[in-house]
Parts: C-alpha cells; structure tokens; sequence
C-alpha cells in the first residue's frame, strides 16, 4: 500500500528539514515502499568515528514511534539486549537498536531531525562509556 498524500507531504518535510542540518550524510531506502521505508544518517562523533544510524519508518507514520538503529560503527557494537542502562531495546536486522524516545510519549509533531539528534548524543554517551567504562546512564540519564 502507498503512502497517503498528508503522509507523502510530511515525508517531505521531513527530507527537506534533514537535508538542511546533514547535508550529503542522508540516504533514503525505499522511500515510496510503506512500511519498508527506512533513513540513513552518517554520524561523526567529537571523536571523530564514523557511525551509520538507521531510522525505520512505520506504515502509520507519524503516528508510531520509529525505530532507531546502529546500522554501521568504526568498531562491532556489543551484543546488548534491552536495557536500561545502556539505553537499548535488543536487536533489529542484525543492528543494536537504541532508545531514543520513551513510546508512550511520541507525538505526532516529533521529528526524525530529532530522532537522529538523540541518536547522536547516544553515540557520544556510547563512545564515553567506550573511554571510561561508565554506564551510557551515567551520560544520558532518561531521555523522554
């Protein structure tokens, strides 16, 4: 089933507010296909590493909540189920899938600038739990 015309004109914005704040770093995987609908983000950390995040759009989008992946790192991303104190909701195509927003409180109006930008401060937290071994809790306390 194709996307509906308020949902192709949202998926619009979305391409046009993305393409603003990442400018070549976005790749849109079937973007006509509901529900196969995915977006890629390459992500430099302070660090200067290289990750991959992955954004699957759900077919009632904006609705639903996306999910959110690591979908490529400078190294193997650990074998996390889902936790808390990692920020982790277990796995999904082989990739780490990340907490970004609490379920019950997406809204509608969130964006996916904002999904990738929690991404991004994920990986920061990560990368300094790489460093000095803290808890990614430690760094991200609770997102909403």
């Amino acid at each position: 089933m194709p996307w509906t015309p308020t949902q192709q004109h949202r998926l619009a914005v979305e391409k046009e507010i993305l393409d603003r704040y990442f400018p070549g770093k976005v790749q849109w995987i079937d973007p006509t296909v509901e529900g196969r609908t995915r977006i890629e983000i390459e992500m430099t950390s302070n660090s200067n590493q290289v990750y991959r995040l992955r954004a699957y759009v759900p077919p009632d989008y904006p609705n639903s909540l996306p999910e959110l992946v690591v979908a490529g790192s400078p190294r193997p991303m650990p074998n996390w189920g889902a936790s808390g104190s990692t920020h982790t909701l277990g796995r999904k195509d082989g990739c780490l899938k990340i907490c970004h927003y609490y379920a019950p409180r997406w809204r509608p109006e969130h964006t996916f600038y904002e999904i990738f930008v929690k991404g991004r401060v994920w990986l920061e937290a990560y990368e300094g739990h790489l460093q000095a071994g803290n808890n990614l809790d430690y760094y991200l306390g609770h997102m909403n």
